[in-house]
Parts: C-alpha cells; sequence; structure tokens
C-alpha cells in the first residue's frame, strides 16, 4: 500500500511557483525566468567606476516591468552588499515596451533586459585580485497571472577580467537604450481638448515617435498619430483619457523608431511644462497662471533691490533721498516718478530687444549683455567715472545729477538716469521668483512677456517710490549735513569694488589682449575727468580745457569698446578639484553610470553666481558631501554666449544665472532656489 504523500511535499510545487528559492550563484532559474548577475570585463581599477547588469530572460509570453510599470506591476528591486568602501548607483533601466491586457496597460519587457548598476571603487594602495559582490533581487513576473520571485545572488569580479566581445556588445546595446536628455532637441507638450500634442523637431530623420508617460492619463488603447509640421518638426498626438488628471509637468521617456543623433540613442528623456501650458494672451483671453506670474516677477524685482550687484547704486539713490527730504513734496514725488520711469523703460527696452534677437533665431538669456566685452568696458568706464564722482574729482551736470548737489530743475534727469543705470547693473541678477517669472515670460506672445517685464519694474522701483511719493517716510532717515559728503566717498569703496569685478568679467571673456586696452582706457578716462572736473571749478570754464577733457572720455570710451573682443575659450581651463566642464554628453555618462548631478550654471558676471559660490558650494561641508555621495559636480560657465547651455536653462524652465540642477538616474530634475545655503544643499544632497 502506497504511503501517503505528506502535506509539506504536496504544497511544495506551489512554493516553488509563487516564489523563487534562494540561490548562492550568478545565475537564478524559474520556469517563467532567468535571473542572471553579469559583470562589465573591464580591468578593475582604484578609485574608478565598474558597472554590473541583472540580465531578465523571462519565458515566452511572460514579462517583468519597467520603473514605471504603468496600471499594474512592480519593478525589480535590489539590494547590495559590497566589499568595504564601495557604493552602489542607482538600477538603470533601459526604454521599456507597451504590454496592454485589456483593460490594462502596462510598461515592461517581454524579451532579454539588462538594468545596470554602476558602483564607485574606492582608492586601494594595492589593488586585491577579486572582489565578492551579493545581490537580494525580487522580481514580479507575469502573463495571466503574476509570480512574486526573490533570488540571493554572488558574483566574484577578477581584477583582470578577460575579455570578452559578446559580453561587452551587451552592455554596450543596452546603454544605447537608456533615456538619454539632448537639450539641443526643442520639445513642447500642449493639450488640446482629449489630446496630448508633443511637438519635437529633431536634427535627423526619427520616424515614428512613441511616448512612455509617468503616470496614467493617456488612452493606450487608442491609436497615436506622428505626423510632420514641416520645417524638420514633428508632432506627436495622443488620447487622453475622459476626465484625467493631468499633472503639471510631463515626465517620461519619448522613443524614436531611429536614432535622435550619432551616438544611436532613440530613448529621450523629457521634463516640461503640460496642463499649466500659458495660452496666448490675443487668443482665448489672459492665461489663469498669468497673475502668478505677475506676482512672481513683482516679487523677484523686490528682491533684486538687496542683490549685491544693485546695492551700490541703490545706496547711491538712499543717499539723494535724504538730500532732498527738506525739499518740497513735489521735488521728492517728481524725482521718485523719475526714477521709476528710467527702471521701466530700460527693462522694456530689454525685453524688446530679447525679444527681437531670440525671434531671429539667437540663443539668449538673461543678461545676455554681459556676455559681450564692449558691454562689459563701458558698464566699468561708467561705473570708475561715478566712483571718481564720489570721491569729488568731477560732478555730473546732466547725467545723474541727481546724486550729485545740482538745481531742482535737473533733478529729475539725474533721477531718470540713475534708473536706467540700477537696471544696467542689476541686469546679471537673478532673484528669487525671477527664474520662474522670466522663463514663463518668453513662453508668452510679446505683448505678455512686456507685461511681466512691467511687474518686474514695479517691483524694483517700488523703495524709492514709496519714500518718493509718501515723503512722511523720509523723516526717518538722518537729517543732511556734512556727513553726507564724508558718505558720499564711503560709497565709492563698493563702487570701486564693482568696477574691479567687471575687469576681472572682462578678462574672463577677452582672455589677456584685455589688460592693454582696459588699462589704457581707464588711464585717458581719468585724465579725462580730472581735466574736465579742473574746467568745472573754474568761472568761467575755459572751452579749451572742457574740450579736452571731453575728448579724452570720449577716445577713453569708444576705444577699449571697439578692442575688445571675446576670445574663445581655453581648453586648459581649470575648475575646482573634483568639478568637471558640463556638457550634455558628462551628463549622460554620468547618469549613464548611476551617479547623482549637481549642475551648477554660472557666469563671471554673474554677483550673486560668486557669492554663492564663496559661502556655500566651497564651504568644507557642502565639499565632503559631494565628495562621499560620489556626486558629479559639472560647471556650466554661462560668462561666453554658448547656445548649448541656453537651451539646457530653457529645458529646465531658467533663463538666467545662477540656476542650479540636481540630476538622478530615472528621475525628474530637481532645481534648487537661486539663493543657497549650505544647509539648503546639503539637504538637497542627502535626499
Amino acid at each position: 500500500m502506497r504511503r501517503p504523500t505528506p502535506a509539506f511535499l504536496r504544497c511544495l510545487p506551489c512554493l516553488l511557483l509563487l516564489q523563487a528559492s534562494l540561490w548562492a550563484d550568478p545565475v537564478a532559474k524559474t520556469p517563467q525566468l532567468v535571473v542572471d548577475l553579469l559583470a562589465e570585463p573591464t580591468p578593475l581599477q582604484s578609485g574608478k567606476p565598474v558597472t554590473l547588469a541583472l540580465r531578465f530572460r523571462p519565458a515566452p509570453g511572460w514579462h517583468i516591468y519597467w520603473s514605471n510599470p504603468g496600471d499594474s506591476g512592480l519593478p525589480p528591486s535590489v539590494t547590495w552588499k559590497l566589499p568595504p568602501g564601495w557604493t552602489a548607483g542607482e538600477l538603470q533601466f533601459p526604454s521599456p515596451e507597451k504590454i496592454l491586457v485589456p483593460p490594462l496597460v502596462s510598461y515592461g519587457y517581454e524579451q532579454e533586459t539588462l538594468l545596470l548598476t554602476t558602483f564607485s571603487i574606492p582608492d586601494h594602495e594595492k589593488m586585491p585580485s577579486s572582489f565578492p559582490i551579493e545581490a537580494d533581487i525580487e522580481w514580479l513576473v507575469c502573463k495571466e497571472t503574476c509570480l512574486p520571485g526573490k533570488a540571493h545572488l554572488n558574483l566574484t569580479l577578477p581584477t583582470q577580467p578577460k575579455p570578452n566581445i559578446d559580453l561587452q556588445g551587451l552592455f554596450d546595446d543596452v546603454r544605447r537604450d537608456l533615456p538619454v536628455s539632448i537639450p539641443s532637441i526643442p520639445i513642447s507638450a500642449v493639450t488640446e481638448g482629449s489630446t496630448l500634442r508633443l511637438t519635437v523637431q529633431p536634427k535627423t530623420q526619427v520616424g515614428s515617435l512613441t511616448l512612455f508617460p509617468e503616470g496614467d492619463f493617456l488612452d493606450e488603447f487608442k491609436p497615436s498619430k506622428t505626423e510632420s509640421l514641416g520645417s524638420g518638426k514633428l508632432q506627436l498626438t495622443l488620447p487622453l483619457k475622459e476626465k484625467a488628471k493631468l499633472p503639471p509637468s510631463l515626465q517620461g521617456v519619448l522613443v524614436a523608431e531611429k536614432p535622435w543623433d550619432s551616438s544611436g540613442h532613440r530613448a529621450l528623456a523629457i521634463s516640461l511644462p503640460l496642463g499649466s501650458a500659458l495660452r496666448s494672451l490675443g487668443e482665448g483671453g489672459p492665461s489663469s497662471r498669468l497673475p502668478e506670474i505677475l506676482l512672481f516677477a513683482f516679487l523677484g524685482g523686490l528682491i533684486l533691490n538687496v542683490m549685491p550687484c544693485v546695492f551700490p547704486i541703490l545706496s547711491l539713490k538712499a543717499l539723494h533721498l535724504v538730500q532732498i527730504a527738506s525739499e518740497s513734496r513735489s521735488t521728492a514725488r517728481r524725482e521718485g516718478l523719475a526714477f521709476g520711469s528710467g527702471v521701466l523703460l530700460s527693462l522694456l527696452a530689454l525685453a524688446g530687444l530679447l525679444i527681437l534677437l531670440r525671434a531671429s533665431g539667437q540663443a539668449l538669456g538673461w543678461g545676455f549683455q554681459l556676455q559681450s566685452p564692449p558691454v562689459v568696458w563701458l558698464l566699468l568706464a561708467l561705473l570708475y567715472a561715478l566712483s571718481l564722482n564720489l570721491l569729488g574729482v568731477f560732478e555730473f551736470q546732466v547725467l545723474l545729477s541727481g546724486l550729485a548737489n545740482q538745481s531742482p530743475r535737473q533733478g529729475w534727469t539725474g533721477a531718470f538716469a540713475s534708473g536706467l543705470l540700477a537696471v544696467a547693473v542689476a541686469s546679471p541678477c537673478t532673484a528669487p521668483f525671477m527664474g520662474v517669472a522670466l522663463a514663463a515670460a518668453f513662453a508668452l506672445p510679446a505683448v505678455g512677456t512686456l507685461l511681466v517685464f512691467s511687474s518686474l519694474a514695479f517691483g524694483f522701483a517700488l523703495p524709492v517710490l514709496l519714500f518718493s511719493l509718501f515723503p512722511n517716510l523720509l523723516k526717518f532717515l538722518p537729517k543732511p549735513g556734512a556727513w553726507m559728503i564724508t558718505f558720499k566717498k564711503v560709497l565709492s569703496l563698493p563702487m570701486l569694488a564693482a568696477v574691479l569685478w567687471l575687469g576681472w568679467v572682462a578678462f574672463r571673456l577677452s582672455g589677456t589682449t584685455a589688460m592693454l586696452p582696459i588699462v589704457l582706457g581707464l588711464l585717458f578716462l581719468t585724465l579725462g575727468l580730472i581735466v574736465y572736473g579742473k574746467a568745472q571749478k573754474s568761472f568761467p570754464p575755459p572751452p579749451t580745457l572742457r574740450t579736452l577733457g571731453f575728448a579724452l572720455i570720449l577716445l577713453a570710451s569708444i576705444t577699449p569698446a571697439l578692442l575688445l573682443k571675446t576670445a574663445a575659450p581655453s581648453p586648459n581651463t581649470s575648475h575646482p578639484l573634483g568639478r568637471l566642464p558640463w556638457s550634455e554628453e558628462e551628463v549622460s555618462r554620468q547618469l549613464a553610470a548611476g551617479r547623482t548631478v549637481f549642475i551648477d550654471f554660472t557666469a563671471a558676471w554673474c554677483l550673486t553666481c560668486q557669492v554663492n559660490e564663496r559661502i556655500t558650494l566651497s564651504q568644507p561641508s557642502v565639499q565632503a558631501a559631494i565628495r562621499d555621495k560620489n556626486i558629479a559636480f559639472l560647471v556650466a560657465d554661462w560668462t561666453r554666449r554658448d547656445p548649448a547651455i541656453t537651451a539646457a536653462l530653457q529645458k529646465y524652465g531658467r533663463e538666467g544665472v545662477p540656476t542650479y540642477v540636481l540630476l538622478r538616474p530615472n528621475t525628474p530634475p530637481q532645481l534648487l532656489p537661486e539663493l543657497i545655503t549650505p544647509s539648503l544643499v546639503l539637504d538637497a544632497l542627502s535626499r
């Protein structure tokens, strides 16, 4: 008589189906899936990264899931046990395929798939012959039913592996399938009724497009359509689900039939505004977001008053307000309105110039004028002349007369000119709230852009307007007196510091060739202003002396502006230890290696950038965190005009510097504020 089968043996097949056993090998096998652990066949070097892969081979009809599984499913996960000092990056998922099981759609893989992870090897005085790696892997494999599985795999990595062309080919192939970011390819997304429309302008013929979004709002059971719009543009039209809740931004992967560029990548990582896109003011009325953007522009302009680059000019204006405190209310109001008019006119002129230049196809952003050496020189010469004015070398008679002791009839011209000068000095700065407002401004038609810049001007001019329109506030300021002469000389110090800063900017733009024109220009400018000042102190002013002074000033101003040119960037440009020059290729390479990337968009002419560098980014605690977490620190230097950096800024929703972006593999970009502190950066790096 046969003995009955024990209960635990009868249940054993079911248990094997529900969960895979634990293996202590590089390979785990179930009837539905084979998983193994592979190492790229490259020599291991001290301090260099190494890449491993989890290879999943589903049985026919079965599949595993992408990082975003879609309507159902779970992506694979892994916990590593590594040699001392090693750190592991995140799993990197290649572009998936759509798996339709009505009424659900999932994103995953039905064919052999490699998920890469890059490890950082610490420095070793003497490299051992091999390293042991262990991995606890969990997955979900599905067909009509879904079965969870897990395995414990190990692998010994030899320091000098044998060459393996086939294995290296697997790694090379999967890297081409990883999503990459290519800012030089413009992409926009709008919703129209029940459809989502993506407009792309690739550099080559890429064929049909497929979108894998993060979020559940596409109706995958209705057909999508890729069509040509002419001029190289493609439009992908996708149906939306009924009553779909759209996210504020579109995140995901856009896969092309053919590669986007010569690198062979077909998967493009995208992150762009969606749903809250600004409509044309001339078509359908004002956008629902326009009031919010105007508020941001106003707040940005208000905060701009306390930014380092503007403070010296506004200090001069405060000095003049003290000066007119004892005069009539009408004088104070007139000069406050004149200052506000100068701010408004200059900002609108700058906005108009940007609109025209961008419409002509030039890639320009906020602060573009200081990418021109002649403009830098003219601003340097103006601030230097203003410094000598504060030291009493000469007196302005019309230009900036409101900053000197001139008659009330001339005060309004000086106040107007000081408004122009304040904007000229402030234009390289980007205050909090300004980044979002400026990016939105250039997404609007021209009328909307000018409205945003008008709001920015109002916020910038508001402190002076308040003191001027409400003279009672001037009672809180000290009374005019002899102290003002000393204070004016003290104010010349930040002006001279600004002159040195602009000289450094000119040197960064033009190289060593800038030294001689600038030194000679300042020498002749000083001589001309001294001669002109002596003519002012004589009565009647000698015409010959005044003409000579004016000629020297004109010669000193124009000649360097004609001689200074933008020099090509030096190939040996040095960066602080551990920092790398930015490029989209470098970003893609670091992300593919599994590293977190911190991008510092900066410029020599951005004083806020320099302040952030000194008080935050150069701090030992921040530098230590970057090293300990193996973060790639990339510097995108926008001192010179660079269309690639301009495109990258616009991709991240910014129009100027400073901009700080934190990128992690398969994660949307994280933008930090314009003003950063060590604690803020450390908190962002630790997430």
